[in-house]
């Protein structure tokens, strides 16, 4: 049941950078994920106030301070940095680049919680780098992504930003339930995205109709859906397991905007991919454990 939540919420993901490309069309990166993230809130008030409310009643103040931390990680500083790297990069880098996260969290749990790592873990790290930065460099510029050198730089601002989020969340659904988290995480970043509806309201009526399903898409199916899957299964699982499944993400993101947006990586983006997607192999594959200095 872990695995399949975990599935589900990737091919979710997946989808995200294909539909944001489609909501930029019309809105900016701030107004499309603050309308995202309001139309999930909105839905899910119903869910809050009745069902959610026992679970409400179980978070002290310790929950209330990493609730917040974490929704600040994401969906806040993330989605201001993956939207608007969607507007200068193309959806297939983008969710390469993403790929890259559970090197990451790996990294993260070695620095904040002591877990030792392993020699594979920083060559895969180094490989993985180097493949973002060739597929960044050697990126020529198109349609689709018109700066490849700040769109992909965002790209890695965002994936350091849902770093945090995934240890945060670990941490928070080994205690509360994890679709409660996941409606709460709604809340706070509608709430931080509600000021720049104020100041630029979006033009509801004259964006297109694939910009305005593509928001819809984004604020039920993705905001609620892969997150509450997520947060399902990773209240399952070890957060080093959970953060592999991210590997599935640019599998799902290649074909989804090949088919649907047309999209081609280059010879210098293949390459870069190559080797983020090989250092990713690697980064998981069993080597002999290096002692972190913070272990006990």
């Amino acid at each position: 049941m872990a695995w399949a939540s975990l599935i589900i919420a990737m091919m979710l993901w997946g989808s995200s950078f294909v539909g944001a490309k489609f909501a930029l069309q019309s809105f900016t990166p701030e107004q499309a994920v603050g309308i995202r993230l309001l139309l999930g809130a909105v839905v899910t008030l119903p869910w809050l106030l009745t069902w959610g409310r026992r679970h409400l009643a179980k978070m002290t103040a310790e929950h209330w301070k990493w609730l917040l931390v974490m929704s600040l990680f994401e969906p806040c500083l993330y989605f201001l940095a993956e939207m608007n790297g969607l507007v200068y990069t193309s959806a297939s880098a983008a969710g390469l680049v993403t790929s890259t996260l559970p090197i990451w969290i790996a990294l993260g749990a070695w620095y904040w919680l002591g877990e030792k790592t392993t020699r594979n873990l920083w060559i895969g790290l180094i490989m993985a780098l180097a493949g973002t930065a060739t597929m960044t460099l050697l990126g020529e510029s198109s349609e689709a992504a018109p700066n490849p050198l700040l769109g992909n730089s965002l790209m890695v601002l965002a994936t350091l930003m849902a770093t945090g989020y995934v240890l945060i969340a670990k941490r928070l659904t080994d205690d509360i339930n994890p679709w409660l988290v996941t409606v709460l995480q709604l809340w706070v970043g509608a709430l931080f995205f509600i000021p720049w509806l104020i100041y630029s309201p979006p033009d509801l009526y004259g964006a297109s109709d694939a910009s305005l399903i593509a928001t819809v898409w984004l604020g039920l199916a993705v905001s609620i859906g892969a997150y509450g899957f997520y947060n399902q299964g990773i209240s399952q699982v070890p957060a080093q397991i959970a953060g592999l499944s991210i590997n599935m993400i640019p599998l799902f993101t290649l074909i989804m905007a090949a088919f649907i947006l047309g999209e081609r990586l280059t010879l210098g983006e293949g390459l870069g991919a190559a080797l983020i997607l090989f250092g990713i192999v690697v980064a998981v594959m069993p080597s002999r454990p290096t002692n972190s200095p913070n272990a006990t």
